[in-house]
């Protein structure tokens, strides 16, 4: 049963997500092979050749998802695939051929691009701090590549954008112009490919249809202990292959996990959470209250009564020894003396605070 083409076609959401993911885990596995070099000093090397292993793991995660489900790790994780269009506009699924220029489209070019950021920005410091020109080969390369860089960049990126808008106003259903150079569309998964996934029966090319009953050719020679015909490595490399299909079949969960694990670790070592585990002080007593001066105003039996004007306090002030008086009272009082009338304390106008009686 075919797929209409609204249904088939994914939303811009959908694929500019997928792009996404890879790059947003990037800074995540430098944060742990950062944390690991300093625990374990021989992965120093690995921590500052992070775009190599972080890309390294991206080629052979797409290659795997790309021969199963054709689709890269990240298409797979939004339900969507690749598929080859033909001259004919009609669709076909994807050959080793096609696979392989997805894969290096999906790993390859975005490592580039990464290296001559880098190398873009390095040289344009360099150049900077030392803007010495002593003729040579290397020195106008690396001059001519500060000036180009920034407009090849630009145009790449103004192509990148030029399709992501065609492909929202739906004037074209290749979202990036490397898809279309490749010949290959993104469409969401139909319930078949689910049910051809769940039940194993994936992508798998260059796979031999064993009859019905046939044992393991490997399998047996392992019962049979004829280890002359399937040598050892052999056995070791099956074993290790399976190993890393399983866990590339599983990076999806790997993934749900480690965002998990992450905002646990955050949460757990964030300065909140740490002061909340702090043993909390002891609050300190009060200081004493503060003693009148022989020569200040006496203070009334009343409460509620200003001490300099003898009457119930309106507009109520607070002085930093502690007493309240009437604001306009104790403000005049501050202008002319300075000092607390009760403590004869030195005290500014700017350390008067209103309070609000009940």
């Amino acid at each position: 049963m075919n797929t209409p083409p609204s249904m088939s076609r994914p939303s811009f959401f959908e694929v500019s997500a997928a792009e996404r993911l890879t790059e947003g885990l990037r800074p995540a596995l430098q944060h742990i092979l950062t944390t690991l070099s300093n625990h374990v000093p021989p992965l120093a090397m690995l921590a500052q050749r992070g775009d190599e292993v972080f890309y390294l793991m991206c080629f052979l995660l797409d290659r795997h998802y790309l021969k199963t489900h054709n689709a890269s790790f990240a298409e797979n994780f939004y339900c969507l695939k690749r598929v080859k269009v033909l001259p004919d506009d009609t669709k076909a699924p994807l050959d080793d051929r096609d696979r392989l220029g997805a894969v290096v489209c999906l790993s390859g070019v975005p490592y580039v691009r990464s290296k001559l950021e880098a190398y873009y920005n390095e040289t344009n410091l360099n150049l900077q701090a030392f803007p010495h020109n002593d003729g040579s080969w290397m020195t106008f390369f690396r001059k001519s590549f500060v000036k180009l860089y920034p407009y090849a960049a630009l145009v790449y990126e103004g192509l990148e954008y030029m399709h992501a808008i065609q492909y929202v106003m739906g004037t074209t259903r290749h979202f990036s112009p490397l898809t279309l150079l490749l010949n290959q569309r993104v469409e969401r998964l139909t319930m078949a490919d689910m049910l051809r996934h769940q039940r194993g029966g994936g992508h798998k090319p260059n796979a031999v249809t064993a009859r019905p009953g046939a044992r393991n050719p490997m399998e047996s020679a392992w019962q049979q202990g004829t280890v002359t015909r399937v040598s050892i490595a052999a056995k070791v490399f099956a074993i290790l292959s399976r190993i890393g299909n399983l866990m590339a079949d599983n990076a999806k969960w790997a993934v749900y996990l480690g965002v998990f694990v992450i905002r646990f670790l955050q949460w757990w070592y964030s300065p909140e959470n740490q002061q909340r585990n702090e043993v909390p002080l002891a609050t300190p007593p009060p200081p004493p209250p503060a003693v009148k001066h022989p020569r200040g105003v006496a203070i009334p039996e009343d409460k509620s009564k200003c001490p300099l004007c003898l009457r119930t306090r309106v507009n109520a002030a607070l002085l930093p020894s502690g007493f309240v008086f009437c604001y306009t009272c104790v403000f005049n009082h501050l202008k002319d003396h300075g000092t607390c009338p009760v403590t004869l304390r030195p005290c500014r106008i700017g350390e008067l605070r209103k309070i609000y009686e009940s």
